[in-house]
């Protein structure tokens, strides 16, 4: 318990108060942290030792995903594939060429750009047909691994 110095009590006792003394505390973590800064080097080793290789190939990192926006303008229907404004007549090449250029280290073979996964940002006020012609005519290209986003609203 602490004592309180100002504004004596009755007969000269003094109040007690219930405000905790750390003056202790402080000066044992002070102590820790020293002893701590003259350890910490101590423990760096000094020994040379030989350690073998690793054969293990580092793992790639995913392709950058590939996203076609789909919203109604005042001309009708808007396709974006990544930034770029393309027609609905040209979505599928479009697409191809732009996961082409997403993936640098895919092989020539067109099966692998195919695999590649495509995804979809359609405005919610657009009417469902117009985003299932979007997703017939990517599958009519030969994507058929496409992801619909949705905006997390949990926040």
């Amino acid at each position: 318990m602490a004592g309180k110095l100002a504004g004596g009590g009755k007969k000269g006792r003094f109040e007690v108060t219930a405000d905790p003394n750390v003056i202790p505390f402080i000066d044992v973590m002070l102590v820790l942290l020293i002893i701590f800064m003259i350890a910490a080097p101590i423990s760096s080793v000094d020994i040379e030792v030989d350690m073998p290789t690793s054969r293990i190939e580092p793992s790639k990192r995913p392709p950058r995903p590939t996203w076609v926006s789909v919203s109604e303008g005042a001309g009708g229907l808007e396709l974006h594939v990544m930034n770029d404004p393309v027609s609905f007549d040209t979505l599928g090449e479009e697409t191809y060429q732009a996961v082409r250029e997403n993936v640098p280290l895919i092989a020539d073979d067109d099966f692998e750009v195919k695999d590649q996964r495509i995804y979809i940002r359609a405005d919610g006020e657009l009417e469902y047909r117009n985003v299932v012609r979007v997703m017939n005519r990517l599958q009519d290209r030969g994507f058929t691994k496409i992801g619909l986003v949705a905006e997390d609203r949990r926040m």
